[in-house]
């Protein structure tokens, strides 16, 4: 049997990293695949035509690669960009051409992308929330997890759909997925009578693309300690 494939794939996956973030301790094999997905908010307290309501576009890789792609925000002048290559993160203003870098100070390195948020994350601990649990990337593993039951849905914008739900404190959490295999198609939630959804557009995995995950060029950056 050859063996050698394997061990000259290996290899290469390791000068790829080593090219892309330098020979350090901190380097570990590149992910094969990423999410690729894009979603707006509709609720009756966001405005249709708000900058809230506009669609972005994210992707994940695992825990430690995420990017969040925004619209401009002309009224603010923000035309955001966030990357996090743990422990780097640059949040960017593409209108500025400008960036703030920040490094987690750990002990544990994970990006997070928390679809509903609760109350304001100043530190890991508030990251144990249930409900920041919920994540753009892993919307499925996060409702299976919970031990929510696979039940038929509606037809939700001529889409038939399968519904996963949980309570979470005071609020209820909807998964509606469709397609085969099944892919989120919308997720909710209902909180003090009002109701959030995030309705996806492209929710697809793609070879993992390292340059989207490499510190921003043509940018002016600032270190945030």
């Amino acid at each position: 049997m050859n063996m050698r494939l394997p061990l000259i794939s290996k290899r290469s996956k390791l000068l790829r990293c080593a090219y892309f973030l330098g020979a350090s301790a901190f380097c570990q094999q590149l992910p094969e695949t990423m999410t690729k997905l894009s979603v707006r908010l509709e609720s009756v307290d966001v405005p249709k035509d708000s900058f809230a309501a506009k669609p972005k576009v994210i992707y994940r890789a695992g825990n430690r690669y995420c990017r969040t792609e925004e619209l401009p925000d002309l009224e603010r002048g923000i035309h955001g960009l966030m990357i996090l290559n743990e422990p780097d993160a640059w949040m960017v203003n593409l209108i500025t051409k400008t960036a703030q870098h920040f490094v987690d100070s750990g002990p544990t390195f994970s990006c997070h992308l928390p679809i509903f948020r609760g109350p304001q994350v100043k530190s890991a601990a508030d990251m144990k929330d249930s409900l920041l649990e919920l994540e753009f990337g892993q919307e499925l593993s996060y409702f299976k997890g919970k031990g929510a039951a696979q039940k038929e849905g509606p037809i939700l914008r001529h889409k038939p759909t399968t519904v996963y739900a949980v309570d979470i404190g005071d609020s209820q959490l909807f998964l509606f997925t469709t397609e085969t295999p099944e892919r989120p198609w919308a997720v909710a939630r209902k909180h003090n009578n009002v109701d959030q959804i995030f309705w996806y557009g492209t929710y697809e995995q793609q070879p993992f693309d390292q340059k989207l995950f490499v510190r921003p060029e043509g940018v002016k950056i600032v270190e945030v300690n």
